[in-house]
């Protein structure tokens, strides 16, 4: 007898699902507590002390580059 109304309710649950999840799932709370958290800890912040390190690195690469090229124009 109720057949019809058991079919609407479990229509309406299969279709309000999807939607509050994605209601849910898309509030910028919770992406800025679960997300932005996770993305700092797979890439954490750059050190400084690296990046000192290839910097210093360079430098030396291009003194003793620009001293090969000296040597050879004074020759």
């Amino acid at each position: 007898m109720a057949r019809w109304q058991i079919e609407v309710a479990r229509m309406a649950i299969y279709m309000a699902f999807p939607v509050v999840l994605f209601h849910y799932f898309n509030l910028p709370e919770n992406y800025e507590e679960k997300v932005i958290q996770f993305k700092r800890e797979m890439c954490p912040p750059e050190r400084p002390e690296p990046q000192e390190k290839i910097a210093e690195l360079k430098r030396l690469f291009q003194e003793r580059k620009e001293a090969e090229l000296r040597k050879v124009f004074e020759e």
